[in-house]
């Protein structure tokens, strides 16, 4: 693939160079970056189109139009060897969808959206407005309350966690969830401290059978396709991963900053009230903001020049979609909250790897809105803590109250 790349600037990177792409000498996964990611993917994107991570020893592109090109281009940026940062992650998802390509990929794909399109979601759309008319009446009784417990995780732990369908507390998916988020990053302290929680998910999987899932639920689904001989049984074990992982973590972060954007910004709040027709937009633009997955590496296929930079077979590239979507190349004011911000974003990904449980993710965050919009006059937001995760990213508490 040979992409056109923009003009590089010289703010951001040093003078060092690999092959004739900056480097830049920022840890991605430390804690300023985790913490306060912004500085650390300006500098990148200000770098140029593709650059050289020292530290983790990984190509990289944060700049908008190049992240989705590559995503675009599943013959040259290849999901087949993992989309993580370490090999022992790679190895351990490699019968997941979001760890296939070609014909595979397509193959689960099918098979988990099934589950998932907006027709076979409409079913349940009763039961997330129950659990988000719940939700939201008994927050408006509180004097306060902690915005990712009471607000954000209640349709995804409540509703969603049910109808995956596994015999397992939601609260024990989430924490098998989010570590397994932070084993798709290098395999530094913060992995290795989450690593027999992300492996428990793992091993949980592979005990898996069609009597260890409740009959009718999405889980059950990936079994079901194994016995019409679409896919084997090691990869339906596999598979649920892809069914827990995108209906719990990534939904709450950005539902999550959703309520964040709405309580600092006071005027759009009101727009919503003032015209509900606007509820999409505001979901759409809460996730590009969110960006709930920092990136995922893919794999070159073959020698290849990106961006006039010769790179080898095998070579990693990591796709920022959360920088991308700060991409002030892009987006105007990409810091600001706007309903009526035109275009995509890259924040459920692109490609044949959009996130499968985009309208999931959609349908929940829609109906927590409609269901604010009649009962909630204002909205306080404080004292934000960020989330620590290799791969997630977004907040892990603040203080909300509705009036």
């Amino acid at each position: 693939m040979s992409t056109a790349g923009h003009n590089s600037s010289t703010a951001g990177h040093n003078s060092q160079t690999r092959r004739g792409a900056p480097v830049v000498d920022l840890d991605l996964y430390g804690g300023n970056a985790i913490r306060d990611p912004q500085p650390t993917y300006r500098a990148i994107r200000e770098a140029g189109p593709l650059v050289w991570l020292p530290r983790q020893r990984l190509w990289a592109m944060g700049r908008y139009d190049d992240v989705r090109a590559a995503l675009r281009d599943d013959v040259t940026f290849r999901s087949g060897r993992g989309v993580a940062a370490n090999p022992i992650a790679n190895v351990l998802g490699r019968y997941t969808t979001l760890s296939s390509d070609d014909r595979t990929h397509l193959t689960r794909r099918r098979i988990l959206m099934q589950s998932l399109t907006s027709r076979a979601l409409a079913p349940s759309v009763e039961t997330f407005e129950q659990e988000a008319r719940a939700t939201v009446e008994r927050l408006l009784e509180q004097e306060s309350f902690e915005a990712i417990a009471d607000f954000a995780s209640r349709l995804p732990v409540q509703a969603v966690a049910e109808l995956v369908g596994l015999k397992q507390p939601p609260t024990q998916l989430l924490s098998w969830a989010g570590a397994t988020f932070d084993g798709l990053g290098p395999a530094n302290q913060r992995a290795l401290f989450t690593a027999r929680s992300s492996l428990g998910l793992f091993l949980y999987t592979l005990r898996l059978n069609r009597n260890s899932v409740i009959a009718g639920g999405w889980a059950a689904t990936v079994f079901d396709a194994v016995d019409r001989g679409e896919v084997t049984r090691l990869e339906a074990k596999n598979m649920v991963i892809d069914f827990v992982a995108p209906s719990l973590d990534t939904t709450i972060l950005a539902t999550a900053q959703l309520l964040w954007s709405l309580g600092t910004n006071p005027d759009v709040w009101q727009q919503l009230k003032d015209d509900p027709s606007n509820v999409p937009s505001a979901v759409v633009e809460a996730v590009r903001l969110a960006s709930p997955i920092r990136g995922f590496t893919r794999t070159i296929a073959t020698d290849s020049t990106v961006h006039g930079v010769p790179l080898r077979k095998g070579e990693r590239v990591v796709l920022l979609y959360a920088a991308a979507n700060m991409d002030e190349r892009h987006f105007h004011e990409p810091e600001q909250f706007m309903l009526h911000r035109r275009g995509s974003n890259l924040g459920w990904g692109h490609g044949i790897h959009t996130c499968v449980g985009m309208q999931l993710a959609k349908l929940e965050m829609q109906t927590l809105l409609h269901t604010m919009i009649p009962r909630v006059d204002s909205i306080a937001v404080s004292d934000p803590e960020p989330l620590t995760n290799n791969c997630l990213q977004g907040f892990a508490s603040f203080t909300a109250r509705f009036a």
